[in-house]
């Protein structure tokens, strides 16, 4: 072997810095776009959660009712609805009651059956329906309040 030859090996053992820059380069471009994309992934999670949990509250006020119904047939509809979320875990309908995926905290806006539903106040009669206490608005533009 002669010199020569080993020279040229000994010199192609690193990177060039043309390399690194492309590679670095590389690398800048496809974090900029994973980034934008987790954080639509981590948006869509929650408003998937919140639509699940939104279904079963829903569905715990129903099994109420009908419950309640079924029990004393001669009631009042309304009167068979529960008058606070907290009745819904009395009655082991619900185990607890759910946290809200958007705000974090086990509070939720209730209507009653007397409530006009797009009035933010409740006179407290029973729980007919619950809505997000949030403030945001989904990825289509629809407050989350209103799911």
């Amino acid at each position: 072997m002669n010199f020569f030859a080993l020279s040229c090996v000994r010199m192609r053992a690193g990177l060039t810095l043309i390399e690194l820059i492309v590679c670095t380069v590389i690398i800048g471009v496809l974090s900029g776009v994973a980034l934008p994309m987790s954080r639509n992934f981590v948006r869509y999670e929650r408003e998937r959660a919140l639509k699940e949990t939104l279904r079963d509250l829903r569905e715990a006020i129903d099994r109420f009712r009908d419950r309640h119904f079924k029990a004393n047939p001669s009631l009042n509809e309304d009167a068979c609805f529960p008058l606070s979320l907290d009745e819904l875990v009395r009655e082991r309908v619900l185990r607890r009651i759910p946290d809200d995926p958007m705000t974090m905290a086990a509070t939720w806006r209730t209507i009653s059956t007397t409530d006009d539903p797009s009035s933010p106040i409740s006179d407290h009669l029973n729980v007919f329906d619950v809505r997000s206490l949030s403030t945001g608005s989904s990825q289509i533009g629809k407050p989350y309040s209103d799911w």
